[in-house]
């Protein structure tokens, strides 16, 4: 098995980075590899680390002997850079498609699901990462990301609240910023509903599936408005052609369980009650119904497109792994350049994390989850830097190890 994490750690590499970067100026204790891999792999074995624990990451298991203000001095623009190269690199591992034995996924070339997550940050930060205010952080940090679930390629941008949702993904579609072979299906919640972004999606061949949001006008073929609850009068599942402003799609829906329709009541209840509203009578006929708008051809049923929609969720599950064991929200600092530094690395973690976790499900074609894969990579945090500084060889032998107990 080829596995790609090993050509990543590759020093001679890393140290051109680091002088291009001006991290390194000369000769030094903290050269760019050591620097890398405390800001990885040390970050992964202890994820809120003071410079203290930094310290004595890299001098216990780097052979160093430098001192906690010592990789303070070194944490500037150049390190940020460095970092951000170093995170750049990460990403671009190429990765095969996964065979999945579904005629549903099979479809596809691609199954692009976006999100984006919010983390607190120091406040003296807030000139630098603008938060919500008010009950919310005044600053934060945004992850806005996307990745294919048949191969794990990667999308990241980072930024603060004004990198929002919509705006940002219909960006990306319009820089083509997606290598797309064959067609691509993307998936993404109502916080990306934006129907310039489904019209980029149809005109370059692409499918979407999404929600419909509430309030938005639906019409027919003739340019008649159309009434939900009429459509379900006499229908417990409706599949109709309609237009919604430039954009023609379909309509896919279905009459949910009153158990169902009672839960999504009590969650828009308290949703209106944060925010000091109540919620209309519209409101509640409209959750009374599962609806999606896609442009995949009327062959689908409502089971269909609910089960593909359902992918999304998976990114749910790749936020709460990033925070549980890589520690991506415990950021304690107040200085920019640091954040940024404690960011990238924890992403070029979960970045060749990912690539190591298809590598295995590809190769043994094994079910096994992300944040399972993580539980048995974190406490070998140590272990791993060891291989990785005794070179390419041992490096490898160790991935393997840790394959053969992840399958076993």
């Amino acid at each position: 098995m080829k596995i790609a994490i090993s050509d990543f750690f590759s020093e001679k590499e890393i140290e051109i980075i680091a002088k291009k970067e001006k991290l390194v100026l000369r000769k030094s204790e903290i050269t760019g590899f050591k620097f890398l891999l405390t800001f990885t792999n040390g970050l992964l074995n202890e994820n809120g680390s003071t410079l203290t624990q930094l310290a004595a990451y890299l001098n216990g298991n780097c052979g160093t002997m430098v001192s906690p203000q010592a990789i303070d001095q070194r944490i500037g623009d150049a390190a940020k850079e460095f970092m951000r190269i170093c995170f750049l690199k990460s990403i671009q591992l190429s990765m095969k498609k996964i065979q999945i034995d579904s005629k549903l996924v099979k479809m596809f070339n691609h199954i692009f699901i976006i999100d984006s997550s919010n983390f607190a940050l120091h406040p003296k930060l807030a000139d630098v990462f603008k938060g919500n205010g008010g009950s919310a952080s005044i600053s934060s940090l945004r992850i806005q990301f996307m990745y294919d679930y048949l191969s794990g390629q990667m999308f990241i941008q980072i930024g603060d609240v004004k990198l929002a949702d919509a705006t940002t993904f219909h960006n990306i579609l319009e820089k083509n910023e997606f290598i797309i072979n064959g067609t691509a299906l993307f998936l993404a919640d109502l916080g990306y509903f934006k129907i310039d972004s489904f019209i980029l999606m149809d005109e370059s061949s692409n499918k979407f599936v999404s929600r419909l949001k509430h309030k938005i006008k639906l019409y027919n073929d003739s340019g008649k408005l159309i009434d939900i609850p009429k459509l379900f009068k006499n229908n417990r599942e409706i599949n109709v052609k309609i237009r919604i402003g430039n954009l023609t799609c379909r309509l896919i829906g279905k009459k949910l369980p009153e158990d169902i329709v009672n839960k999504r009541l009590r969650s828009a209840n308290k949703e209106a009650k944060k925010r000091g509203k109540t919620v209309t009578e519209e409101q509640k006929i409209f959750l009374k119904y599962g609806l999606y708008i896609t442009n995949i051809d009327c062959s689908l049923t409502f089971t269909d497109i609910f089960t593909l929609y359902r992918l999304r969720w998976q990114i749910e599950l790749i936020f709460k792994t990033w925070k549980s064991i890589l520690g991506m929200h415990k950021i304690q600092t107040a200085r920019e350049n640091r954040v940024m530094c404690e960011v990238y690395g924890k992403l070029i973690i979960a970045a060749l994390t990912s690539h190591f976790y298809y590598a295995v499900r590809i190769e043994y074609n094994l079910i096994i989850s992300y944040h399972k894969m993580l539980q048995y990579i974190k406490p070998v945090a140590v272990n791993w830097t060891i291989s990785i500084l005794k070179g390419k060889e041992s490096h490898k032998k160790f991935l393997l190890n840790l394959t053969s107990q992840i399958i076993t």
